[in-house]
């Protein structure tokens, strides 16, 4: 990792549920088994996307008991950090409540059950939230407004579990998780760390990472700088103990995260050109390295037709993977489309930098065509005595 120029180092419970176990699994079955309810998507303003949890089981397979109440904390748990962690970035969301409510303030959780048994194999691996996504729209009679879906998978008490989690989306399209639903005993704390306790013995960091990537954001790893623990858009927690620091637990959100979260239309609670790419010209850029602060300082200035309101700045992994401690910087827009950010620390002597925007209508891109950290513009750059220079690029690589 490199310090620039050159140094290096190792590298709030909403559930007012109190009912006995059977009770609640009764309650939750009858309630979400209640064929199409309407006021699910009334509570909505048409077009607006919902942030759905969803509980998936396979059709012999009964959910545990308890499942609705700890759904409730998981929610609770996850509303609290990201809007903690975005307003500590200085990116405060417009919608703190993120996870749709009834009219009591209670949360509202889907209910899905496959057409085949677990034995079947079909619910082994990634690859059937479409036919889960499908079977809610319908049951719950939801428009089709390009949703959030985070489904937990139960395959029955450990030692069975859904083991391959994944997740993808961006603002224009909505998004999708899937990850496993850890049926075991305790009372989740919100003082712990996302990696910390019964927090992580249910996975709950991966479970948030793979809602992020269905948000639409991409591996980025933790800055030393920072001194917080590992990012929640970054490596397992198993990985970052081994190669990084084995009695830390914390998880925090960098910079970069908050920015590209913060105009999505879950936290922005606006849909205004939500599918409208943006149209821009990048009129300057430039790199000066600040010897007193160490750090490179990117400029430039941007014309276009929605407003920008910060700038991503990426370490690109080589090829071939090291994406989970990619580092990352964030920087705002003015209103004149001016921007600056400071590059501070980076994981390799040369390499590239991928720069992209993000912009009032939640898009995240670089090239105004595709989404997010891929479409970013490349600038190539290198660590040298004097400091930290940006390379010109070749006519194929700019």
């Amino acid at each position: 990792m490199h310090e620039i120029p050159t140094a290096r180092r190792p590298v709030q419970w909403a559930s007012q549920c109190n009912l006995p176990a059977l009770l609640i699994l009764v309650a939750f079955v009858w309630l979400l088994a209640t064929p199409v309810q309407n006021c699910w998507a009334q509570n909505s303003p048409q077009g607006y996307p919902l942030l759905n949890m969803v509980l998936f089981v396979p059709s012999d397979v009964q959910p545990p008991p308890g499942v609705q109440r700890r759904f409730a904390q998981i929610a609770a748990i996850t509303e609290d950090f990201l809007v903690k962690e975005m307003t500590k970035n200085g990116y405060p969301p417009a919608v703190t409540t993120p996870f749709p409510r009834d009219d009591s303030g209670n949360y509202k959780f889907l209910f899905i059950r496959g057409e085949h048994p677990m034995d079947s194999g079909k619910y082994d691996k990634p690859g059937f939230h479409p036919s889960v996504i499908e079977a809610a729209v319908k049951k719950y009679n939801l428009s089709r407004d390009r949703h959030i879906w985070w489904i937990w998978v139960y395959l029955g008490d450990p030692p069975k579990r859904f083991s391959d989690y994944r997740g993808g989306g961006n603002s224009f399209d909505g998004g999708w998780a899937i990850c496993n639903y850890t049926n075991i005993p305790g009372e989740l704390d919100p003082k712990f760390p996302l990696a910390g306790g019964l927090n992580q013995d249910l996975t709950l960091k991966a479970c948030i990472h793979e809602l992020g990537h269905g948000l639409g954001m991409p591996h980025l790893g933790p800055i030393s700088r920072d001194r917080r623990g590992n990012t929640l858009m970054g490596p397992q927690t198993k990985v970052y103990h081994n190669k990084v620091d084995a009695r830390e637990n914390k998880v925090y959100m960098c910079d970069a995260t908050a920015a590209m979260l913060w105009k999505h239309p879950i936290f922005s609670g606006s849909i205004a050109q939500r599918t409208q790419m943006p149209k821009f010209e990048l009129t300057s850029l430039q790199g000066e390295f600040n010897r007193n602060g160490r750090y490179l300082e990117i400029t430039g200035e941007l014309n276009t037709d929605i407003p920008a309101h910060s700038v991503v700045v990426i370490e690109e992994a080589p090829h071939g993977g090291g994406d989970y401690f990619r580092k990352s910087f964030a920087g705002k827009v003015d209103q004149n489309g001016k921007f600056r950010v400071k590059v501070s620390e980076l994981e390799r002597e040369q390499g590239d930098l991928r720069i992209l925007f993000c912009f009032e209508n939640g898009v995240n891109t670089g090239d105004g065509q595709g989404h997010g950290d891929k479409s970013g513009l490349t600038r190539p750059y290198k660590v040298t005595r004097r400091g930290v220079e940006l390379v010109e690029p070749t006519a194929a690589g700019s």
